[in-house]
């Protein structure tokens, strides 16, 4: 038997760069990055804030407030999941199927990397019932360890997995989905320890969902905490623009070394 050649390496041209251009595309590389690191730290500082606001409103989101009335869950929202989907009914193109995965990126304010896909013509056969989520509703995946959930703030079709994401689709007359996206994720990060499961990892249930025990603040002070999250959203918007103008002029300066 005769042994298969190795594969030829294909080789690329280098170009070789002044040490000075090296050094200026070195410099503005390390601006990116420090720009990266900065956005991060400002972010981090401002979900901090909204964390603290919380608590000073609500008090320790991982224990019911005994000043206000204690509900189960059922009592104010709807807990449900969906329609199964089956690995034939995916194309390559069509409505976008969330997994519990890309909505963990949603929920991080991220667009999702690696979606699978149904034909719009099998999201209007499932999705004709109170099965679709609706604007305001909060959508987590049942292993929620870090408080990964979002509140769907589109109008554009997407559906997702039976199972293993839960939507939560709360009572609008008496909660607050911006409120109440901050309250469950909290309560999610101290709940989900508690897990007991008899396979290998811990999930959330409906049943479970269901039967927990919260707290319902008045509905005015809900609306005055959203008020804040709103207003601090705007600052990480305004972070973000600020970042992107700077990254656009840094990599036009980029460039231009190339060019040069």
């Amino acid at each position: 038997m005769t042994r298969a050649q190795p594969k030829r390496v294909v080789e690329y041209p280098v170009p070789v760069l002044s040490r000075e251009k090296q050094d200026k595309i070195v410099s503005i590389l390390d601006r990116l990055e420090s720009i990266k690191r900065e956005r991060k730290s400002e972010l981090d500082l401002l979900d901090s804030l909204v964390k603290a606001r919380f608590v000073e409103m609500f008090g320790d989101p991982g224990l019911p407030n005994r000043n206000y009335p204690i509900i189960q869950l059922e009592d104010i929202a709807d807990v449900k999941s969906s329609h199964r989907i089956f690995t034939s009914d995916f194309v390559e193109e069509g409505i976008p199927f969330y997994r519990g995965k890309e909505i963990g990126e949603l929920a991080r304010g991220e667009v999702p990397k690696e979606v699978y896909y149904i034909s719009t013509e099998k999201y209007k056969e499932i999705s004709n019932d109170d099965s679709k989520p609706l604007i305001g509703d909060l959508l987590m995946p049942s292993i929620c360890d870090k408080g990964q959930v979002w509140m769907v703030n589109t109008e554009s079709p997407f559906y997702y997995k039976d199972g293993r994401v839960l939507c939560i689709s709360p009572d609008r007359n008496r909660i607050n989905p911006q409120y109440f996206q901050h309250y469950i994720k909290m309560r999610t990060i101290s709940e989900y320890p508690k897990l007991g499961s008899g396979s290998t990892f811990a999930e959330f249930k409906i049943f479970q969902l269901k039967r927990l025990m919260i707290s319902l603040p008045p509905l005015d002070r809900q609306n005055q905490f959203a008020e804040i999250v709103t207003r601090i959203n705007k600052s990480k918007v305004a972070i973000d623009h600020g970042v992107i103008l700077i990254r656009k002029a840094l990599q036009s300066g980029y460039h231009n070394v190339w060019g040069n």
